[in-house]
This record gives structure tokens, C-alpha cells and sequence, in this order.
């Protein structure tokens, strides 16, 4: 019964975990002296997949551009660092991070930012420093460090402002394993409560511009569902649940057989 019991254990454990924390730099060593392959930094029972190329493609919000430029406004944005413009939207690229084998979680960060100013200098709000943080059922969160006046004369100054949600369906997910690379096209940006309070102009709620990411990684270090180890995973479960089932029934029996 034990043995059973513990050889349903075995195979329950999953090889990678959920969770994704940054690389520590001994980690980061590991990588690039080749310790460590396929360009995974291996944390305890974490495998994480090393970020070697990224682009985050966003218009932010076209209204909002189109005031800025426009006659009342009579305003600009500038970008710098990481951050570039190339008409309609705004990239991010250098970012640095990792994300999961699965791509469930992981953060990859940007240097640069983001600087908006109107009206003669009444409204001047920065965006600075992005950083895009992954979390589970296809959503992630986009973060700013936001300085400055907004356009109601509020001056602000709020780090790692959770400043945007952003989801994508299934069919705008594409992975090539064995290139290593995953995109999405057009994930819903919608404006957080934080983000609001920050930045002001917009209510919490508000829909803002399409979002595209690309990510790259080590050939071989992303699985999706059609992936060896997936079908491994999903078929240990499936086989522990039976032995589980049997494990009980034998439990039962033997108490049956101990009443009689």
C-alpha cells in the first residue's frame, strides 16, 4: 500500500514549477560559461528560459497621441533609452529577464522612457522604465515608474506603477519551438486603477491600444502542449489518479474484509 502510495507521489511532481523568480548571478554565471544548457537558468526546481531578444510593440493610445500633436495641445513625446518610435507605435527592445518553460510567468525589463508634454508645459508626464511581467491564462502586466504633472496639474512621482493589464487570446499565440521564439499580435491593453491614478486623463478600465510582444530564448527551452514533456506530465497524472482510485479501493476492501 506505501509503495504504492509514494510511487503516485513520484509521478504527481512536476518537473518544472510555476513559479518564476529572476536569476540570481551565479545563475547568470552558470549561463554564459555553458553550465548550464539550452539557455535555462535553473533555480532549485525552477527552469527558467534566458530572454536573449525581445520587442514590445504598443501605440499607447492613438486619441491621446493625436491630442498631444494636435492644435489644442500643441504638444510632443520624446522617447529615449530602450524606448523608440517609429510611426504608430512605440517599442521597447534590449529588455533584459526570463520567462517560464511554459511561459506561465517571468519579467523582462526595459531601460528608457516614455515623456509626454503639452500645453505649454502644464501637462508633462513621463513613463519610464517598462517592464512586462507574465502571469498565468494568457495576461501579463505592463509596468511604469511615472513621473511628473498631468494634465489636471497633479504632480506625481509613483514607482512600479501597475500601470496596464494585457491578455490575448489562444489563436494570437504562436510558438516555434524550435526556434525558441513566441509572439502575439494585438493583446487587449486596458488602463489599471493605479494607472489612472498616475497618469490621470483616463478613467481605471479605460481600452487602450493593441499590444504585440516577441520573445526569444534558447532553441528548445519553451514547450506547448503538443511537447514530449507535456504529454509526459498529463500522462503521470492521468496514471496516478488510477493508481489513487486503486489505492482507495483497496483501503476499503480490506476494512470490509476486517468487519466480517
Amino acid at each position: 500500500m506505501l509503495s504504492a502510495l509514494t510511487l503516485v507521489a513520484a509521478m504527481m511532481v512536476a518537473p518544472h514549477s510555476a513559479a518564476t523568480p529572476e536569476p540570481t548571478a551565479s545563475e547568470s554565471s552558470a549561463v554564459e560559461s555553458g553550465t548550464v544548457e539550452s539557455g535555462a537558468v535553473e533555480s532549485g526546481t525552477t527552469v527558467n528560459c534566458v530572454v536573449s531578444a525581445s520587442e514590445v510593440t504598443w501605440g499607447f493610445k492613438e486619441s491621446f497621441r493625436s491630442y498631444i500633436s494636435g492644435a489644442i495641445a500643441q504638444g510632443e513625446w520624446q522617447v529615449s533609452g530602450d524606448v523608440s518610435y517609429t510611426i504608430p507605435q512605440f517599442s521597447f527592445t534590449g529588455g533584459e529577464g526570463s520567462l517560464s518553460f511554459d511561459r506561465s510567468a517571468g519579467e523582462i525589463g526595459y531601460e528608457g522612457a516614455l515623456r509626454f508634454v503639452g500645453h505649454g508645459g502644464i501637462l508633462d508626464t513621463t513613463v519610464a522604465n517598462p517592464s512586462f511581467v507574465l502571469g498565468p491564462e494568457r495576461t501579463a502586466t505592463l509596468f511604469f515608474d511615472v513621473t511628473g504633472d498631468t494634465m489636471d496639474e497633479v504632480a506625481v512621482n509613483v514607482p512600479d506603477v501597475a500601470f496596464a493589464t494585457v491578455s490575448w487570446a489562444e489563436n494570437l499565440s504562436e510558438v516555434d519551438e524550435a526556434q525558441g521564439t513566441w509572439r502575439v499580435d494585438d493583446a487587449d491593453v486596458i488602463l489599471t486603477a493605479a494607472g489612472s491614478d498616475a497618469f490621470g486623463t483616463y478613467p481605471a478600465g479605460e481600452i487602450l491600444d493593441p499590444l504585440s510582444f516577441r520573445m526569444t530564448v534558447a532553441p528548445g527551452c519553451f514547450e506547448t502542449e503538443d511537447s514530449p514533456l507535456v504529454w509526459l506530465i498529463g500522462g503521470a497524472v492521468a496514471a496516478g489518479a488510477v493508481l489513487v482510485s486503486f489505492a482507495i479501493w483497496r483501503v476499503n476492501k480490506s476494512r470490509a474484509q476486517a468487519r466480517q
